[in-house]
């Protein structure tokens, strides 16, 4: 009896299941042709119209910044990566993806893999136009400066301890040489830069030339997780899922990494918010004073740790490697810096680094050559659709960038030499060139209303720790042909190894 009523339920569920996995597959390909159909008139690498893979896997390798470049010089300016996304190296699509107009472009789910709290968006991952445009508003005053009086001076004293540690531990004598390792210490250094303007206390990375709570590492270990996450649509919508995404953000009750850094920084912002430091003018004092809450400033502060350290990092890094490994400029630029009249124990300031103009110049080039976000940052077609130079991106499109070919290798905008490190460009070119190579230039930062609001900061770091470090010491490569040990892209770069030797000079 039992083998006659559990025969036909046998039966009836391996027809269910076929019908169910029969249904899918239908569903399966029907979706994908669907997709596939949407871009098909953009060319781009054999079967990107079907799957993420290719991506993927560049996003994996970390070199996916050279994957775009690649995919751009062999397809166009507008290629396409996967079923729903293509990237372009268009100058004028960047303008446009990122102008201040609201609607015919926005952000999209990619953003959601860098939130710094389950229950609260940031800056960076607030998709609503309308919420985004008023949480600039209220950043701005503390980012500007406005709200910030002692914004220069703070950086001043940061790039003074980076002097007093290169002095204390780092300074080589005829054979007695002692490595310095600048990729370590440009990280350290706008780290406590950040966290004096965000917290109103430097952690003390450079005065203690070590990796506080091992933030560093954890972040140089987390990057390609978070990489994965963003390059992967499954496991980024997993991610979002609520109680998927409090389990992964960085928790307070950590002993090490972001998550300690993020208890440290809630310790500090609720002293603040009960009366310690009362008549303070930094960041805290200006979020508190437009209507942000302790948590939300702690969200912004980290973020800021993570997108305002590591970006400016990397141009210290690459641009100082650059100066160094052409002679000529590393001596042109001494020379200008030697030839001001600022005693020593002062720091240059903003005014009259802009004055000099080989610095600017080297300035300009370091950010052109080697731009320091190269992920794809996407920006999704409004509900309109756009035309670009013929080329119709439906509806939902994503639209990622490809930094290095708008920038490092646009022969158009700053000549045949492009990709060369050649700060004499901005010296030479006549004025018309120069203003498109200003107008270019400019949007290394970004443009509109996703413009970076940390450029004025970075900016200021740029000028005085090039110029200090330059005027003050002599440097030289420890491994002129392997000079970076690690330059790998996960979104943000994380680099290591870039040994150099430093000699205090003569008239110092």
């Amino acid at each position: 009896m039992l083998e006659q009523i559990t025969g036909p339920l046998q039966v009836s569920f391996v027809k269910i299941f076929a019908l169910f996995a029969v249904s899918w597959l239908g569903w399966f390909v029907i979706s994908t042709l669907i997709a596939y159909n949407k871009l098909r008139h953009i060319p781009g690498p054999p079967l990107a119209g079907f799957t993420n893979w290719w991506w993927i896997k560049a996003a994996i390798s970390g070199k996916g910044h050279l994957a775009l470049k690649q995919a751009c010089d062999r397809y166009g300016s507008i290629a396409r990566i996967s079923p729903s996304m293509v990237v372009t190296s268009d100058l004028d699509l960047y303008r446009k993806a990122n102008a201040h107009r609201i609607n015919d472009y926005s952000r999209g789910p990619w953003y959601k893999a860098f939130k710094m709290d389950a229950e609260r968006e940031n800056l960076f991952t607030e998709l609503n136009d309308e919420k985004h445009s008023l949480m600039r508003a209220k950043l701005s005053p503390g980012y500007s400066g406005k709200d910030n009086p002692e914004c220069e001076p703070s950086i001043d004293q940061m790039v003074m301890d980076v002097v007093h540690l290169i002095k204390r531990k780092y300074l080589s004598v005829g054979c007695n040489i002692k490595p310095l390792d600048w990729a370590q210490l440009a990280q350290y250094f706008t780290l406590d830069v950040i966290t004096y303007l965000s917290l109103g206390e430097a952690f003390g990375f450079v005065s203690d030339d070590t990796d506080k709570y091992t933030y560093v590492k954890s972040m140089e270990d987390n990057f390609p997780i978070m990489n994965v996450f963003s390059a992967v649509p499954l496991l980024s919508a997993i991610a979002r899922i609520p109680t998927v995404q409090a389990n992964l953000v960085p928790s307070p009750k950590e002993k090490t990494g972001l998550g300690k850094v993020k208890a440290v920084a809630r310790q500090i912002i609720a002293g603040r918010f009960s009366g310690e430091k009362a008549g303070r003018y930094d960041m805290v004092t200006s979020f508190k004073n437009h209507g942000l809450s302790e948590l939300e400033i702690s969200d912004e502060s980290l973020f800021q740790l993570l997108a305002g350290s590591d970006t400016t990092a990397t141009i210290v890094r690459t641009g100082f490697l650059s100066i160094l490994a052409n002679p000529h400029i590393y001596r042109k630029l001494q020379a200008e810096a030697m030839a001001t009249d600022i005693p020593l124990d002062r720091i240059i300031s903003y005014a009259q680094a802009l004055r000099l103009s080989y610095l600017q110049a080297c300035i300009k080039e370091a950010l052109r050559q080697h731009p320091a976000a190269a992920g794809l940052l996407p920006r999704v077609v409004g509900a309109q659709g756009d035309t670009h130079n013929g080329i119709y991106l439906p509806p939902g499109t994503e639209v990622a960038f490809c930094a290095w070919n708008m920038h490092r290798h646009n022969t158009e905008v700053y000549g045949a030499d492009a990709e060369i490190f050649r700060p004499e460009r901005w010296l030479e070119a006549s004025p018309e060139r120069l203003a498109v190579m200003e107008e270019a230039h400019h949007l290394v930062f970004g443009n509109g209303r996703f413009r970076c609001m940390g450029e004025n900061i970075a900016r200021l770091e740029l000028n005085k720790i090039f110029f200090e470090m330059i005027r003050r010491f002599d440097w030289s490569l420890v491994d002129p042909v392997n000079p970076i040990k690690k330059n790998t892209n996960y979104g943000l770069f994380v680099q290591k190894g870039m040994l150099v030797r430093v000699n205090e000079l003569e008239s110092c």
